[in-house]
């Protein structure tokens, strides 16, 4: 069976260009996004961008760093509201932490799943 594995430095620069990413994007006057599922699309994407930040920083962490990684994850993102409340033109939302802590959950078990009885994910255990 085919097996690739992205080098350790690379996997993390990745990451933290991610990171990068969405500090980028959370701190700047944003457009209108899409509507498609009425008033849930952008708690959709909350949720989407911190279960993919912490599915990725886990698949490339051991299992005994997740909940650190979980916890730093979930940290950006309730700084990064903090920082939109003193913005003019962001707006803060405890319903977005809200679906950045569920984001951060659904990537955990991301994680899980891609990584258990995986052999090519040495470093997930």
């Amino acid at each position: 069976m085919f097996s690739f594995q992205i080098p350790q430095r690379v996997h993390q620069s990745i990451g933290w260009n991610l990171v990068v990413v969405i500090v980028f994007l959370s701190l700047v006057p944003s457009a209108p996004i899409p509507t498609v599922t009425g008033n849930y699309d952008d708690k959709i994407a909350h949720s989407f961008t911190y279960a993919l930040l912490m599915g990725w920083f886990a698949v490339g962490a051991s299992k005994s760093a997740w909940t650190k990684i979980g916890c730093y994850a979930f940290a950006l993102g309730c700084v990064l509201e903090c920082c939109q409340a003193l913005l003019p033109y962001r707006m803060a939302s405890l319903d977005d932490i809200a679906a950045n802590g569920l984001g951060v959950l659904i990537g955990a078990i991301a994680a899980v799943v891609l990584t258990t009885g995986s052999r090519s994910l040495r470093r997930a255990k």
